[in-house]
């Protein structure tokens, strides 16, 4: 209890230290320690509690309930305040009557028929899952920012408002934990809340017209995710006598209002996990500096939107709530993957396969099979990991070379050895075998089949082949070329090093361990969830065919090393078409004139385009979820 409690609280205390100082000194010291004691308690936090199912009761500390709602009117305040001046008027609606509505329930239906759970805290598999991906991946996320946003300010002119950028980091950290245990609903929106109102000061760090404009827009998304979610716990409480999650699941023959209530909170997941229509809070997000959209795209913002679906998905299934997310998700997948192909922007690149693959975590929930909710899992984990790992790659590259166009990091294998390899890890960690997302992919695509969702089969099959054309140019790029000149005096500094070093071991690590993160937290965790003893969809022949593959990428490589030290190999200039000038990015032509070497990708904009694709695929899935929610609410209770 004391551990668990210590987890929640403890990043607070360098929140408010960091904000406080202003010594860029004092302040990377603080990061340092606090990220590593956060990693040492997610640790021991998901070491003690995987398999004890616990459920910790809270009724004695009610002073907590009257706290959350002190924060939440402030958060309120502060959002109207803010939109009004700045004259975005949606999210302070939205914000006003969420909270409302809230304090009014707490203060009448609650009270009135003491509807207080004494399990305020549930704690599972699930749970110590995204504990270790928010402790571990958010910890280095946070240590990797240190000494970046030193950097980061020397290259834009922008106002240094630092303290507040990483206290709102740890922060971020401290309302995902509380929300990846919140088993009273209250709590947990309390925590979503948090999120998404860290998630609008990160992305609006700049102040620059166009990031108060997409901070602005993620809020108000998301804050109608909230007033959804915030009526449907409403419902819930009022019409059930429930307000907590194990109690929802546990209720006989879902239907007529239940399920509307359903249908409102997974719709509030989809708004936080950036499916379509609401995906362009998310790509609006790249405004922000890099370890924000590290933050928000790897461990926190969006994990806690497909987190509250795969909690939901035992009453997802083949009903219509089930089949309008399934929808949603793989239509998403597959739109996101295509427009993908024609970015050159490399954190766009990165974003779109991040909604991409959010749908398909999205669609693998909804469906709630045994299959396709071990599927959803894998994919958070490697997901989680490897994104984060190209993201603080890109942002380091971009102070390599001064851009974080995909085109201009030709050769850059020739500028920093390690930088390409953590970029090449991350990228073969999204598609190629034997790494994990293809791994999850493969029993996505089972799932699917199994349940009989052939048109989600069709979208999986052709958004995972489409993978390939971006991230292969993306790869093609780095190992292109090598050039002698020296393009950049940037080196890596000591926390950086650290942070990179340590998310390439773990893509490599859940590669190598996924069987044991399977057979010891997903498949109790299925089993525990009514699937009567679950059975990994990867049997042991993959198992062993995989871990083979991944022996020959990289064990046997590191084995041969001494051999391959003995023998020194000195570059050559490559052939050109003409006369080499020796730096190997240009060359001599038969008129004697000096020319750059260029090679170009294809970006197909005329077919994937975003102006092509995106407000087309927005307006689909809109009709989609509006149909959805038609049939649901009117078919329920009318």
């Amino acid at each position: 209890m004391e551990l668990l409690l210590a987890l929640i609280f403890f990043p607070l205390i360098p929140a408010v230290l960091l904000y406080l100082i202003r010594n860029a000194a004092v302040q990377t010291l603080i990061i340092r320690l606090s990220s590593l004691v956060i990693i040492v308690l997610s640790v021991l936090v998901a070491v003690q509690y995987t398999n004890h199912k616990t459920y910790v009761d809270m009724s004695k500390y009610g002073f907590i309930n009257y706290g959350m709602m002190c924060i939440e009117v402030l958060i309120a305040l502060y959002i109207i305040y803010t939109g009004i001046k700045k004259k975005f008027i949606l999210a302070p609606i939205f914000s006003f009557l969420a909270t409302a509505i809230i304090i009014i329930f707490e203060f009448t239906v609650v009270h009135q028929h003491h509807l207080e759970t004494d399990q305020g805290i549930m704690i599972d598999n699930l749970s110590t899952l995204m504990i270790a991906i928010i402790g571990i991946v958010g910890s280095l996320i946070c240590l990797y920012t240190a000494e970046y946003m030193k950097d980061y300010h020397k290259y834009h002119t922008v106002e240094d408002n630092r303290h507040m950028f990483f206290a709102v980091l740890f922060a971020f950290m401290s309302a995902m934990f509380g929300l990846v245990i919140a088993n009273n609903l209250m709590w947990l929106f309390f925590c979503w809340e948090v999120t998404t109102f860290c998630s609008f000061l990160l992305i609006g760090y700049t102040k620059s017209e166009v990031a108060v404009k997409n901070s602005f827009l993620a809020l108000t998304i998301n804050a109608g995710g909230g007033l959804v979610f915030a009526i449907a716990i409403a419902l819930l409480g009022t019409y059930f006598g429930k307000i907590d999650m194990e109690s929802l699941l546990s209720l006989d023959n879902p239907g007529g209002l239940l399920t509307v209530i359903v249908f409102f909170m997974a719709f509030a997941g989809l708004t936080k996990s950036a499916q379509m229509p609401f995906s362009k809070w998310l790509l609006g997000a790249m405004v922000a500096p890099t370890p924000s959209s590290a933050m928000l795209h790897s461990s926190t913002m969006v994990k806690a939107g497909v987190y509250l679906i795969i909690r939901l998905s035992p009453m997802l299934g083949h009903n219509f709530t089930g089949v309008t997310m399934t929808l949603v998700g793989g239509f998403t997948f597959f739109v996101g993957a295509l427009i993908a192909i024609s970015q050159s922007d490399a954190k766009k690149i990165l974003a779109y396969s991040t909604v991409s693959n959010l749908g398909l975590i999205v669609a693998c929930a909804s469906i709630g099979t045994e299959e396709s909710i071990w599927a959803a899992i894998m994919l958070i984990i490697f997901h989680a990991i490897a994104k984060s790992l190209l993201f603080l790659s890109v942002g380091s590259t971009e102070h390599f070379i001064g851009s974080r166009n995909v085109e201009d990091m030709e050769g850059l294998i020739g500028v920093s050895g390690p930088l390409t390899m953590f970029l090449i890890i991350g990228i073969a960690g999204m598609f190629l075998a034997p790494f994990g997302m293809l791994i999850s992919k493969w029993a996505a695509m089972k799932a699917f089949i199994d349940s009989g969702n052939i048109f989600i089969v069709l979208l999986v099959a052709f958004g995972s082949s489409v993978t390939l054309f971006f991230w292969t140019k993306w790869l093609g790029k780095l190992i292109e070329g090598y050039t002698t000149a020296k393009l950049s005096d940037y080196k890596m500094n000591f926390d950086e090093k650290v942070t990179l070093y340590s998310l390439a071991i773990l893509v490599v690590f859940v590669c190598l361990g996924f069987p044991i993160i399977s057979d010891v937290i997903i498949l109790p965790y299925l089993t525990d969830n009514s699937f009567l003893a679950a059975i990994s969809p990867i049997n042991s022949l993959d198992t062993t065919i995989v871990l083979f593959m991944m022996c020959i990428l990289f064990i046997i490589p590191i084995l041969l090393m001494p051999v391959y030290k003995k023998y020194k190999v000195q570059p050559t200039s490559i052939y050109m078409g003409g006369h080499n000038t020796g730096d190997n990015v240009s060359f001599i032509d038969s008129m004697g004139q000096v020319k750059k070497v260029e090679n170009r990708n294809w970006y197909m904009n005329n077919l994937f385009g975003e102006d092509v694709l995106l407000n087309k695929s927005i307006a689909i899935a809109a009709a989609i979820i509006i149909i959805g929610a038609f049939v649901t609410i009117g078919g329920n209770l009318l």
